[in-house]
């Protein structure tokens, strides 16, 4: 690694002959966590939100509008979710339109085969009860996770508040048996 491609060389850390290799192995060692530490972390590319702090993944930002949202792109199980049929990271991306209190939820239709495949989808409703559908079959799987809500207040002017359920970065779903298991990358 070098400094020109926007990383800082990290030293690694030597065992010598020497009797007191512990006390210098012991520093090198600080010394190489430290480097990992203080290293600048290029990110190239992504939304960002105000101050430059990179926007976590699947998470509901506002959008164009006060009443639009969009959920920041991320993949589930190496698919782009959709929402209205278009994919998150579209070059205009799809917003949903808030003028009640929103549930929004990652919908994934797995079909066993080889290989598996996944129709992953942001579906929204009105309650935070998980939507209708979840099912395991001997050919698939249909699961939700909640991504998080919006709560709207009526008022002038309306006001929403967005509350994320989902910490950040790409998600998986696995199913066995009456059980699906979600893990985020």
């Amino acid at each position: 690694m070098n400094a020109h491609h926007g990383k800082l060389p990290i030293p690694l850390p030597t065992i010598t002959d020497d009797p007191r290799w512990i006390g210098r192995f012991s520093r090198e060692v600080r010394k190489s966590i430290a480097a990992l530490r203080d290293r600048r972390i290029v990110v190239n590319g992504g939304q960002r939100a105000a101050g430059g702090t990179p926007l976590l993944k699947l998470t509901i930002i506002q959008g164009t509008a006060a009443n639009k949202f969009q959920i920041v792109p991320g993949y589930v199980n190496g698919e782009m979710p959709t929402l209205s049929s278009v994919a998150l990271d579209a070059a205009t991306p799809p917003e949903i339109t808030v003028t009640a209190d929103v549930w929004v939820w990652i919908k994934v239709v797995g079909t066993f085969g080889t290989p598996d495949s996944y129709v992953v989808t942001i579906e929204t409703n009105s309650t935070s009860d998980v939507p209708a559908g979840t099912a395991i079959t001997a050919t698939g799987f249909t699961s939700f996770y909640l991504i998080g809500d919006i709560d709207f207040t009526s008022g002038s002017p309306d006001t929403y508040d967005i509350t994320n359920q989902h910490g950040g970065g790409n998600l998986g779903v696995d199913s066995w048996g009456l059980y699906n298991l979600w893990w985020r990358a």
